[in-house]
């Protein structure tokens, strides 16, 4: 096991935490923007579980301490605001539940949150069931055309397709080639790169706010026709809710704007992190073969090559547990910024006000303190007894505290089942390339490039 710098608990308090050495006036930037995963992987590796890092007149602290992590999601978190990244966040997805605070945030919160209760995900269910099956009728031709798969572009379209149906009660499969590009270029705007295009005032007709603003009006379009499905067919738990929502305080009925930047945020934030942890288990089923038969052992015991149903999943323990070490190893949101509005100590080390911290899953998902050879793919460490000797915190891919994503049972659900499903089917064989790469400068850890595999159906018997 390697051995990390002295933890934190030992350390003076109200030290100044330790972290590695940069450049004049730059500081750690050039380290940070060269390859931002792996500098901050070796940040906790040499300085510990609070490095301080200087990103030009910026600091930093990088935080993986269990206990300092739940402090600023959970115990201090008033302290913690969403910060200037999250403002960069609006310019495009305007004020849904990802980029407000306060009592707006709470009362919109409030008013989703019945469709994501753990007992309401369970409708969710025959959607999963179907749209999956649509997906693997469709390798089934392709796989007798001996045609790869794009495993990207097929999870995005999967994840989208239910969580549409199942919120908004639309079928938005036609419109699934223009939401993959209004996700594509979300994500390329919402990530400042250093150009002169993204200093410049919104109402500049660059070429950047020239995309943000064409993409909003496309989905204005999108959002419309939705609202017009509603009120004829009654269909769409969610899309209910928000029409029947009001203002805590006026009583007012929520605006059109009000409406249309929650379903962007829903559509935009929970099929995308689905989307690229559904990719990240496929993918580590592909690379490790002795997985994929303890897996196979289970659903056939379990489902004797029936589909399975939201109530099997309490039956499927193995299952859940290779989501859950996929989610270990390739958490979709791997990181989390905040801003210190005062003074704090985490760890024992000195927080500034007007500082930054930095919460990682990928990071804290990886430290060897806590998890014995981190770069290997292993399900059992979710187990339950190795689960309850890891301190809280260790653990954290939907984030925690009030903030937690809202999505989380319906993500795991949608894992499990669909995870489940194309195990039955088939086989997925990588087609060699470049792909195991994600882009630093992106909030999520799709990767940057297509990951082709070739869809290779299992025999029926072997199903069952």
């Amino acid at each position: 096991m390697t051995t990390l710098a002295p933890t934190p608990a030992t350390a003076p308090r109200g030290a100044v935490a330790p972290g590695p050495r940069g450049v004049p006036l730059l500081g750690n930037l050039p380290q940070w923007k060269s390859d931002t995963a792996q500098f901050l992987l070796r940040a906790q590796r040499d300085h510990g579980e609070v490095a301080r890092l200087r990103l030009g007149p910026y600091t930093v602290h990088l935080v993986t301490a269990p206990d300092a992590v739940g402090r600023v999601l959970k115990e201090n978190s008033g302290n913690y605001t969403r910060g200037v990244l999250y403002e960069q966040f609006r310019i495009v997805m305007g004020d849904g539940l990802l980029t407000t605070d306060g009592d707006y945030w709470k009362a919109h919160r409030r008013a989703v949150q019945p469709v994501f209760l753990r007992k309401a995900v369970a409708a969710i269910g025959p959607n999963v069931v179907r749209a999956t099956r649509e997906m693997l009728d469709d390798w089934e031709v392709r796989a007798r055309r001996g045609e790869p798969v794009d495993l990207v572009t097929e999870t995005l379209r999967l994840t989208l397709v239910t969580l549409s149906r199942s919120l908004f009660g639309y079928d938005i499969r036609p419109a699934a080639p223009v939401m993959k590009d209004i996700v594509d270029n979300v994500i390329e705007v919402m990530f400042k790169h250093g150009s002169v295009g993204e200093m410049l005032p919104s109402w500049l007709p660059t070429r950047r706010n020239r995309l943000i603003a064409r993409d909003r009006r496309i989905f204005t379009r999108l959002v419309t026709e939705i609202r017009d499905r509603h009120a004829a067919t009654g269909e769409g738990p969610l899309m209910e809710l928000m029409e029947a929502a009001t203002d805590p305080v006026t009583g007012a009925r929520w605006t059109d704007d009000e409406i249309r930047d929650e379903m962007l945020t829903i559509y935009l934030a929970g099929h995308e992190t689905t989307a690229v942890a559904l990719l990240w288990t496929l993918v580590s089923l592909a690379r490790h073969p002795s997985v994929g038969e303890e897996l196979d052992e289970e659903l056939a015991r379990v489902l004797g090559g029936a589909e399975p149903a939201a109530e099997d999943v309490e039956r499927l323990p193995y299952t859940s547990q290779v989501v859950d070490e996929s989610l270990r190893m390739y958490p979709p949101i791997w990181i989390y910024p905040r801003d210190a509005v005062a003074d704090d100590e985490l760890g024992g080390f000195h927080i500034p006000g007007g500082s930054s911290v930095l919460l990682s899953p990928l990071v804290s998902h990886r430290n060897p303190r806590y998890w014995d050879n981190p770069e290997a793919f292993d399900p059992h460490r979710f187990d339950p007894e190795q689960v309850r000797e890891r301190p809280r915190m260790t653990y954290f891919p939907f984030g925690a505290g009030a903030r937690m994503c809202i999505g989380n049972f319906m993500a795991l659900l949608e894992l499990r089942m669909i995870t489940a499903m194309i195990h039955q089917r088939f086989r997925l064989k990588l087609v060699p390339g470049d792909f195991l790469r994600y882009g630093d400068t992106s909030i999520s850890l799709r990767p940057l490039t297509k990951v082709l595999a070739l869809p290779e159906p299992r025999e029926a018997g072997a199903r069952a």
